[in-house]
């Protein structure tokens, strides 16, 4: 039918360029070479050199097949498609207003959505969301009050006017009255909600919620892996306790009995089984000796601290601390830290006031993460200027603009009039961590090129010397 193929093409379109190079990869992984390749997936002779050359467009019928026979998912063979050629998009507010929906909660408005930035290569779901219930008082148990269960990502909060937030925890129910530049982050699947404590001023939050390394791969590999292992896997976040699971489970992946760690780390079996225990954690020193013992860094084999209490970090507006950027003499801006947690070592929430009338290169805002911006209310506007790719781009912002900006890009903010405008930036770590980091300093010369997009074979079939 015309139809099942306008989708097939649709589909095969969306498949996007790049694939040719994971193709390549993954039979470079499997040993397989073109023939191999042709034979192993009823090609005809020459095919797979014509898909990994680009000189074939590679399909979805293909990847079905590819995943089929090879120990590869479908997953694995679709690009990510890059919807920020420019290294920076523009969310203005305009769209942000055409994109707003009212949610009702028991029968009646009790919020207005609006989206801001996104990009498909974060993991970013920022949400602009007014408070369209009022109430009276500050108890969590009030009936106007409409709870949600919880959801998966993490989410940082910055609000704006009178708002009451609301969380729970263990069962119990709180109430916190929170004001313009109040920030919160919490942890996935615990409920809370908001409500305003005012209708004549304005009451919203922005609700910055992402997945850092809880969505994509580690999610679906443990969803094919089931709940026990995902049960097995979890740490607890007690120091002595989470540090006793993770040196035990080192010690289970080497097969190192206790005695045979002992005679590496020089520390006795007595003081190992009180530390694998948790009844004690190690010294500075004694974790030292354990990570050269297991050829490990000494950071796997340390916890990042909660930095929640009761699954929430509240920082409010009145103790946040602020200090000016890039010097104190060169005070081209104001930044004040939001909350924040050691569980998300590479993620920073800040706001921003911009003083600047020009933009040399050292105010540009260059970071390995990924960044969001938001413009919040205020006087005038600010010039936004970055380059990406050899070209120089600029943009005026002003309030209710958003942005998302790649890894490495340098962006700089500067005023366009007297006024000055607030920023709020969120940034957090991609799924390029530090050990990739560390993986991809540690490859020869021309390794990350070919590790980016693969385009040869892993020997050479004349067998000619390097």
């Amino acid at each position: 039918m015309v139809e099942e193929r306008l989708d097939s093409a649709s589909r095969d379109a969306a498949i996007g360029p790049g694939v040719a190079s994971l193709l390549r990869a993954i039979a470079n992984d499997l040993k397989r070479n073109d023939e191999a390749a042709d034979a192993d997936l009823g090609l005809a002779p020459g095919t797979f050199a014509d898909l990994v050359a680009g000189r074939r467009a590679v399909t979805w019928e293909l990847i079905q097949r590819v995943s089929a026979v090879w120990p590869v998912s479908e997953r694995d063979l679709l690009p990510v498609r890059d919807d920020c050629p420019l290294g920076v998009r523009v969310h203005r507010f305009e769209s942000s207003l055409k994109s707003a929906r009212i949610i009702e909660r028991g029968g009646a408005p009790y919020y207005e959505y609006r989206d801001t930035a996104m990009s498909r290569l974060a993991s970013y779901r920022p949400e602009w969301i007014r408070m369209l219930r009022t109430v009276d008082n500050d108890d969590p148990g009030n009936p106007a009050v409409a709870w949600n269960s919880g959801h998966l990502l993490y989410q940082f909060t910055f609000f704006v006017g009178p708002v009451n937030y609301y969380y729970e925890w263990g069962g119990t129910k709180r109430c916190v009255r929170m004001r313009t530049g109040d920030s919160i982050f919490g942890l996935p699947f615990a409920p809370h909600t908001f409500t305003a404590r005012d209708d004549t001023e304005p009451a919203y939050i922005l609700a910055l919620t992402y997945g850092g390394h809880l969505t994509g791969d580690p999610q679906r590999e443990l969803s094919a892996l089931g709940p026990a292992a995902g049960d097995h896997l979890a740490l607890s976040l007690s120091p002595e306790a989470g540090q006793a699971e993770l040196l035990k489970g080192l010690l289970r992946g080497r097969m190192f009995t206790l005695p045979e760690l002992s005679a590496r780390c020089h520390l006795s079996v007595v003081e190992l089984e009180a530390i694998l225990a948790g009844h004690r954690q190690p010294s500075g020193q004694e974790l030292a000796v354990l990570a050269e013992a297991l050829d490990v860094a000494v950071r796997d084999l340390l916890l990042p601290a909660a930095g929640t209490v009761d699954g929430v970090a509240v920082q409010l507006a009145a103790t946040a601390r602020s200090w000016w950027y890039p010097a104190e003499d060169d005070r081209a801006f104001r930044v004040t830290q939001l909350a924040r947690t050691a569980i998300h070592p590479h993620t920073t929430a800040l706001t921003v006031d911009v003083l600047a009338n020009d933009e040399p290169d050292h105010n540009s805002f260059q970071t390995y993460q990924h960044q969001y911006v938001y413009v919040l209310d205020g006087v005038g506007s600010a010039r936004m200027s970055w380059e990406h790719a050899g070209r120089r781009h600029h943009e005026t912002i002003s309030g209710g603009d958003s942005a998302y900006v790649k890894p490495g890009v340098p962006v700089r903010f500067s005023r366009t009039g007297p006024g000055i405008l607030r920023l709020l930036v969120l940034r957090i770590g991609g799924s390029v961590t530090t050990e990739v980091r560390s993986a991809l300093g540690a490859m020869p010369a021309g390794g990350v090129e070919r590790y980016l997009a693969e385009s040869q074979l892993w020997y050479d079939p004349k067998g000619g010397a390097r």
